[in-house]
């Protein structure tokens, strides 16, 4: 029987009861007993229809508790597998974090590093990468002046702190300088940051610089150990006769990174 059907023999016995309730025609037993016949029938049908309808309902609402709780579960994978890829990117950045300590002499010391995982979620606009904004703020402890890198290399410093969120100058932004170290001698320098090429500053005329050289950021304390932040572009005599003019291309291209690490200077 189609729902068509089953509601219309409903509704006609629902009608016939009523004509049924309020003329006298339902006084003669003969028409007592029809009505019986037809409640007899009709009332098992509706308390099936009824049973089936609950089940209906349960197995549906079971259906989709099913489908919310795999759709949780494949984005719990997702992070998941995102958490233990980080975890090999960060053992490989200690590994070559504690190579490059050993060939600039730098005594590591990873035990006292404190750091944290975070992401980048908002690029410089303009095109020039002098900033990002990365996830987690005065919420996570951040200050001005943490480091942010990924792997080996520098991707800039917090300049200001909110709430949730913090912006991170780059290599390329005028605004980023620190202390570096570069040639083979390994003389502390000070790198300024510039778009689309750095500079680092104070390179004596006699100090050995040539092109490729690649140039770290160090910390006067030596307690965060050596970030790369690019490779020497250029070398040539520059303006004033006692200092080379040394040009430096930033390594890391803000825009292919998502997760970073961010590193407290302050303990």
């Amino acid at each position: 029987m189609t729902g068509k059907r089953f509601h219309l023999l409903s509704w006609l016995t629902v009608l016939l009861g009523t004509v049924l309730f309020f003329s006298e025609v339902s006084r003669f037993s003969y028409v007592r007993a029809v009505v019986r016949g037809v409640n007899t029938i009709v009332a098992p049908i509706i308390k099936f229809k009824e049973h089936i309808t609950f089940e209906l309902r349960e197995e549906l609402s079971a259906y989709l508790y099913f489908v919310n709780t795999e759709k949780e579960n494949i984005r719990l994978r997702r992070k998941l597998n995102s958490l233990f890829l980080t975890e090999k990117e960060l053992n490989a950045c200690m590994s070559e974090l504690e190579s490059l300590s050993k060939k600039l002499k730098v005594p590591p010391k990873f035990k006292r590093l404190r750091y944290s995982v975070t992401r980048i979620i908002y690029y410089d606009p303009s095109g020039f990468d002098l900033f990002v904004i990365i996830e987690g703020g005065k919420d996570k402890g951040y200050r001005e002046g943490d480091l942010v890198v990924t792997e080996d290399h520098v991707v800039g410093v917090i300049e200001g702190v909110l709430g949730s969120t913090s912006r991170v100058v780059t290599p390329f932004n005028e605004k980023f300088s620190s202390s570096a170290v570069a040639g083979k001698k390994l003389k502390r320098y000070i790198y300024r940051g510039g778009y689309p090429l750095g500079s680092l500053l104070h390179v004596n005329v006699g100090d050995e610089m040539s092109v490729g050289d690649e140039v770290y950021m160090v910390d006067r304390k030596g307690r965060i150990p050596p970030f790369m932040i690019g490779k020497v572009e250029k070398v040539r005599r520059g303006k004033d006769p006692f200092f080379k003019e040394v040009r430096v291309k930033p390594s890391v291209d803000p825009r292919t990174e998502e997760y970073v690490f961010v590193i407290r200077r302050r303990y």
